[in-house]
């Protein structure tokens, strides 16, 4: 018997001790009940709806608690029992921490929700004139256009309001807006009191499936609201910053930023202010997808591996200069401090100046330090800075990444006293060969094995982060680590140079010269780098996220390896992210259930657009027109998140009803995100002019996707054989089309289950209108999309009177949620549903066994009625 107890203790590791790990970690202890406190009371009290006030008075009432607990084993236990003594003081001490922070995230949403300017936000926008200070750095945004005029810039600023002007009467009030405007404000400081005229607006709930909601980043960052000017002359200055150091910051950031734009180009130097001021705003949608697809979009913000690589340029120079180790500690901390605030305080950042900050003073006292129980220190910095950074994808991603390098840094599996000297004699007996070597083989072997060191924690950390990098982004890159490799040499180049670059410009250009000719030419490579491997095939998958409970079964089960004996955790951890990521792979690429004999029409809230997504009975599933007014980066979003949650990687095809770019400007980056099997087009769309259609032209090239012209004549009883399987009648245009705009030769699509048909009718307008009514009516009581986005002026009354829909969609912005248009599409006793005003809509025809609604139609709304 013992022996099979002995024999199962190797399995866990054999220094498992509770008092040596609370010895060991006492940070990594109070960081967990600090993280687990503020969970609590964002949770379990938000559910129980008790107000605020009751959350601090049972959090004071715990903490009082366990101050009298520790007192009391202190004052009467020790001397009688002093293990139950140390045992109450833990126990208190941990019920203290956690009643605490719960306390201060209390204290926090007290704060946030108490703020008057939530009597301003209504449901629709809401005029105002309000003063207030600038809390921030002016954050530049790219309209879409060359950065290389202030026009092209659309500016964000945070402001903290503290009155608002009533007929003519200032009246206070409370709360933090985020205010745009186009062109570059940047000239203003923080500090400076602004006077703003604009609109009031609520930040928007998520209004489509699968999209993700972003209120609670704006709550993290401590946003009411937002707040939209008609331009730059609407934001007056009326007094200036006093604060010197705020100024300070900002203006270098700012002189940093023209400094940086002047020694790049177009395409390297949106990379050089992400990568050196971590102003990632200017990087357009096209790199970013790169950056994501190859595993290296770290590179956006600045993280704790930039400020290391300066932190050891420093060391170098200081040290060359003879400084004393409390003197280094002091200039690096300073400069650590100042880099910190001059790219905005980001977690990473701040996380990793923890980390050297911690690392220097132990070195100066000459002790050593826990750097598992230093990054626990550096999280409650964070917690009590700001609570909510416990819920930031950033920080979870940079603490994952740090915790994967400091384990993946530790001794290969354990050895016996045997193994452990036959190693130490083999290793002697390499260096006494290597010392015989040439100093050149000596050094490109210090290479090689500083690059095999370089893949393996990229490996690691690829590994460990795989399910929720996939989860948040919808993406697994298989050639991150290759990337990652590739590009460390530029970034080990191209970050110092460019802080010299940022210091020294001001001061003359030509000190500027030499370092900017380093970090364009290390950005190009890094760049150059990026591009290749995202041109690799099958060297990313962009796929529908796995279940939230698989991804934290995946980490609970891998915490679970870190007991395991280290001769098996290594296969056990490469076993399970496998297995893991193998059964999620299969979970999540199944496409979503459709009840049988039903078909299944989403309208995506795209704004001014349209895109409709079209399942069938038979399995098949088809994209009707994909783009929106102002897409001028070309973003898929949020079509493709609608897709990914139905479980879809695979189109059937794509419709696309004319050539205005509102119908289609998204479909290059769902080429490059979905297979598609063909794109169907009315006669001759493709071949118009113009740079948007010229890219699409070029998109569906590339991405080898047949194209299909469809018209009127397709659907007769000669039919081709291309169009025998498809499951919609097309009812216009003529193949020989008709006269007036691409809107009149809109492709109009009928498609029938149970005698009900749906109608898709594109942007049809006269003359195409009269030449559609004059065919064959459809079976009344059906769906209508309502044409040209519920227009007025388009004849849809026409095309109504002709279809008599039971239901009708309008898939358009807040223009077409007017109540003139809502009169004119109910006029046939058809009920209306405005995406801009209700979010997506889910239309099911087919015969349903628990319909919402009478008869064959089933309608579901995003916001009043969301679905899985």
């Amino acid at each position: 018997m013992l022996r099979a107890n002995s024999s199962q203790r190797t399995w866990l590791q054999d220094d498992l001790s509770t008092r040596e790990l609370l010895h060991r970690y006492p940070a990594l202890f109070a960081m967990v009940f600090a993280v687990t406190g503020i969970l609590i009371d964002r949770s379990v009290f938000a559910v129980a709806r008790f107000g605020i006030h009751s959350n601090l008075l049972c959090w004071g009432g715990l903490s009082i608690a366990a101050l009298l607990a520790v007192e009391f084993s202190i004052r009467y236990m020790d001397s009688v029992d002093s293990k139950k003594a140390k045992r109450l003081r833990c126990i208190a001490s941990a019920v203290g921490v956690l009643s605490l922070f719960a306390s201060w995230h209390a204290i926090s949403e007290q704060s946030y929700r108490s703020a008057s300017i939530h009597r301003l936000i209504g449901d629709d926008a809401v005029p105002v004139i309000v003063q207030g200070e600038l809390s921030e750095r002016v954050t530049l945004r790219s309209n879409g256009e060359s950065i290389d005029s202030p026009d092209s810039f659309l500016s964000e600023l945070i402001v903290a309001i503290d009155t608002h002007r009533v007929d003519g009467v200032n009246q206070a009030v409370t709360g933090s807006v985020l205010v745009s405007a186009d062109g570059d404000l940047s000239h203003y400081h923080p500090g400076d009191r602004l006077e703003v005229y604009g609109w009031l607006r609520a930040f928007d709930p998520p209004t489509n499936p699968g999209q993700p909601d972003l209120r609670p980043a704006y709550r993290r960052r401590g946003l009411h609201c937002r707040l939209e000017t008609k331009n730059d002359q609407s934001i007056v200055l009326l007094e200036a910053s006093k604060d010197w150091f705020g100024r300070l910051i900002s203006t270098v950031s700012n002189s940093g930023r023209q400094s940086l734009l002047r020694h790049t180009d177009s395409h390297t130097g949106p990379l050089a202010l992400a990568l050196i001021l971590g102003q990632r705003e200017l990087v357009d949608a096209d790199t970013r997808d790169a950056l994501l697809a190859t595993g290296t979009a770290h590179l956006l913000s600045v993280s704790g591996m930039h400020l290391a690589i300066l932190v050891v340029f420093v060391s170098w120079g200081i040290a060359a200069a003879g400084f004393r180790p409390a003197t280094q500690f002091l200039v690096i901390v300073l400069l650590s401090s100042v880099y910190v605030a001059m790219t905005g305080g980001r977690p990473p950042v701040f996380r990793a100046a923890v980390l050297i900050g911690v690392l220097l003073l132990a070195s100066c006292f000459r002790r050593t330090s826990q750097p598992l129980n230093t990054l626990a220190f550096a999280a409650i910095l964070l917690l009590i800075k700001n609570p909510l950074n416990v819920l930031s994808i950033g920080v979870h991603l940079s603490f994952l990444a740090v915790i994967t390098f400091m384990l993946a840094g530790r001794s290969m599996p354990s050895l016996s006293l045997h193994q452990q000297l036959e190693r130490e004699r083999e290793q002697s007996f390499q260096q006494l060969i290597e010392g015989a070597s040439s100093r050149w083989i000596r050094t490109g072997k210090a290479i090689v094995r500083f690059f095999v060191q370089m893949a393996w924690m990229s490996a690691c950390v690829t590994a460990v982060s795989l399910p929720y990098v996939w989860s948040q982004f919808h993406l697994i890159s298989t050639v991150s680590v290759l990337t990652n490799v590739l590009v460390w040499a530029g970034l080990m180049l191209a970050l110092p140079a460019g802080v010299l670059v940022v210091l020294l410009d001001p001061l003359a250009s030509w000190l500027g010269y030499l370092p900017g000719v380093v970090c364009q030419w290390s950005l190009r490579w890094m760049a150059w780098v990026i591009d290749w491997t995202h041109s690799i095939p099958n060297g990313h998958f962009w796929l529908p996220s796995p279940p939230a409970y698989s991804v934290v079964v995946f980490f609970v089960g891998l915490a679970a390896t870190l007991v395991c004996n280290d001769r098996i955790a290594r296969t056990a951890r490469i076993g399970w992210i496998a297995g893991w990521t193998v059964v999620n792979l299969f979970l999540a690429t199944r496409p979503a259930a459709l009840p049988p004999s039903t078909l299944e029409a989403t309208f995506v809230d795209v704004g001014h657009g349209t895109s409709v997504i079209v399942r069938t009975p038979q399995h098949r599933c088809y994209l009707y027109d994909c783009g929106r007014l102002g897409n001028r980066q070309g973003a898929s979003y949020p079509i493709d998140t609608a897709l990914w949650l139905l479980g879809l990687t695979h189109l059937d095809g794509v419709l696309l009803s004319h050539a205005d770019a509102d119908h289609y400007n998204a479909l290059p980056k769902l080429l490059q995100r979905f297979r598609i099997d063909a794109v169907y087009t009315p006669p001759g769309m493709l071949h118009g002019a113009g740079s948007q259609l010229e890219r699409l032209r070029n998109a569906i090239e590339h991405a080898g996707v047949p194209v299909i012209e469809l018209c009127r004549e397709n659907m007769t009883d000669d039919i081709d054989a291309r169009y025998r399987k498809l499951p919609f009648r097309v009812l216009h245009p003529p193949r020989s089309g008709v006269g007036g705009s691409d809107n009149a030769n809109s492709l109009v699509l009928e498609i029938e289950q149970g005698r009900v048909p749906l109608l898709l009718p594109g942007d049809l307008e006269p003359p195409g209108t009269e030449v559609l009514v004059d065919g064959p009516r459809p079976t009344p009581g059906g769906v209508m999309m309502a044409p040209h986005h519920g227009s007025l002026r388009m004849n849809a009354d026409m095309v109504l009177a002709w279809a008599r829909p039971r239901e009708t969609v309008v898939s358009g912005s807040q223009r077409a949620a007017r109540t003139e248009v809502r009169q004119m599409l109910s006029q046939t006793g058809s009920g209306v549903y405005v995406t801009a005003q209700v979010g997506a809509v889910r239309i099911r025809i087919g015969n349903m066994k628990q319909n919402r609604t009478t008869g064959k139609i089933d309608v579901r709304c995003w916001l009043s009625d969301p679905w899985e």
